[in-house]
């Protein structure tokens, strides 16, 4: 017995059929796959005993080195006598960072109390410099002497006693690691010794943060920093609020519109990244974002509260509240995204976005930042006082003194590991466009041989039609005759 042909019509209705299941198929992969590597995330992302992200927590897996670079100041005795000072700068002066971490509690499921102490190590064969370089340096603890208020008069017998000087040579070992100074052994602080870096070594921050537990978007979240559930630095609300993260954890599904928050005890304040562009990263696709070029304009300072004193312009922080009353202004590198005044009154500055922005480059699925350079500068503002001999000829000028350029880097495994993921995620999402893509083509294709074939059909009919017509025609001609 002869099979019957399958007429070349079937075909049709099958191939549409077929686009329509690749179409619903993939809608439910899609959301479905979706909601497979969101739970899976969420997991992973919560901080738990032995979870992954406690270990992430408690060891970076990183490479972290802090660059300071020092200004060193070339004609002091002219600054005094109210020249514009030289400044030359020296660096970098690489030191290997260590962050020790300690779990003190967990206070419930969502809330996770650490603390933390920053060890550094120089490594020589990333320094431009040694150890040993001497420079001129701004003397610190006598500007800290003299803008404690109604301390005027013992600040000058003090200054007279100990036969002060505004500016001092030191080698960047001992501006690191401390030297002795009598205004602070007088104050008893830090056994008589000053040290630009922040107690090396010792604990000095607690955090309590979000573990992510109910909600992995505030993974890292600042309930409170040493104590204080909100600071009391500034003259508004909102600006002593403790937003953002603690700096480990970021919200993972970043896209270009966010606006990452952290909280930075260096600055004394909460602040935002925003998105500057895509990028890649060995082999990882990044989002990298990074500080807005009005995060430290004067007016914006001014009406959120963060104008303590004096706000001298943009692009520099006042952070004197936070530091004793010392007279302390935070910046970008070289005053990048700052008044040009504050670069014209000092000789040696040249800002560059490229090596001194603040910019972190995020894995956008996951929030880990890939790589990442933390850049700030700290200044002190000099101006003239008729009370004290060594400041009666100077001119009005923000001085900076140091920046630094923290550098974060993933080990290799864990760039890995996060490239695999931002793959699948890439799959699960190219998969249902395409098999979409493809149910649209079959629907399309299905629809056009439908089409074609209903018009040969209606063609076949006229074409039928005009000889039924045309033999009616002859013979009604042929009756005729």
């Amino acid at each position: 017995m002869e099979k019957k042909k399958v007429s070349k019509k079937n075909w049709i209705p099958v191939a549409s059929f077929v686009g329509f299941l690749f179409i619903m198929t993939s809608i439910v992969g899609y959301y479905f796959s979706n909601y497979i590597i969101h739970f899976r995330l969420s997991e992973n992302l919560k901080i738990e005993n032995n979870s992954k992200a406690l270990k992430f927590l408690l060891n970076p897996p990183a490479a972290i080195y802090r660059k300071y670079y020092f200004f060193d100041v070339q004609n002091s005795v002219e600054v005094l006598n109210g020249k514009k000072p030289i400044l030359i700068e020296k660096g970098p002066y690489t030191y290997r960072v260590e962050w020790h971490r300690k779990i003190e509690n967990f206070l419930d499921k969502d809330k996770l109390n650490y603390s933390q102490s920053t060890k550094i190590y120089f490594e020589p064969s990333l320094s431009k410099g040694n150890q040993s370089d001497v420079i001129t340096f701004l003397n610190i603890p006598a500007i800290g002497m003299i803008n404690k208020k109604n301390m005027e008069t013992i600040a000058v017998f003090l200054m007279e006693h100990f036969d002060t000087e505004l500016f001092i040579k030191r080698t960047i070992k001992e501006l690191i690691s401390g030297y002795d100074d009598p205004l602070m052994e007088l104050k008893k602080k830090n056994n008589g010794k000053f040290s630009i870096v922040k107690d090396n070594g010792t604990e000095w921050q607690s955090f309590v943060i979000d573990t992510g537990f109910i909600d992995p978007l505030n993974i890292g979240k600042v309930f409170s920093w040493n104590g204080l559930k909100k600071l009391n630095y500034w003259n508004s609300e909102k600006a002593n609020q403790i937003s953002g993260t603690d700096g480990t954890f970021y919200p993972p599904y970043l896209n270009r519109s966010s606006i990452i928050e952290s909280y930075s005890p260096e600055m004394c304040r909460s602040y935002g990244l925003e998105y500057l562009r895509d990028n890649e990263i060995n082999g990882v696709k990044t989002y990298d974002f990074h500080f807005p070029s009005d995060l430290f304009s004067a007016s914006k300072l001014e009406q959120e509260g963060f104008c303590d004193g004096k706000c001298l312009g943009n692009g520099v922080l006042n952070i004197s509240s936070c530091y004793g009353g010392v007279s302390g202004f935070i910046s970008q590198p070289h005053f990048l995204n700052a008044d040009e005044k504050f670069i014209q009154s000092i000789n040696g500055l040249e800002p560059n976005k490229e090596i001194h922005d603040f910019l972190i480059h995020f894995e956008p699925t996951t929030g880990v930042p890939v790589a990442g350079n933390v850049r700030l500068q700290i200044n002190f503002y000099l101006e003239p006082n008729q009370d004290i001999d060594l400041l009666k000829n100077i001119q009005p000028v923000l001085l900076p003194v140091i920046w630094f350029d923290e550098e974060i880097k993933l080990d290799l495994q864990t760039t890995e590991e996060l490239s695999k993921v931002a793959f699948y995620v890439r799959l699960v999402t190219i998969i249902p466009v395409s098999m979409v893509s493809t149910g649209i083509l079959l629907i399309l294709v299905s629809s056009f041989f439908l089409l074609r074939n209903s018009r040969n059909q209606l063609n076949n009919k006229n074409a039928k039609k005009k000889i039924y017509l045309a033999e009616e025609a002859r013979l009604f001609t042929n009756e005729q005759n």
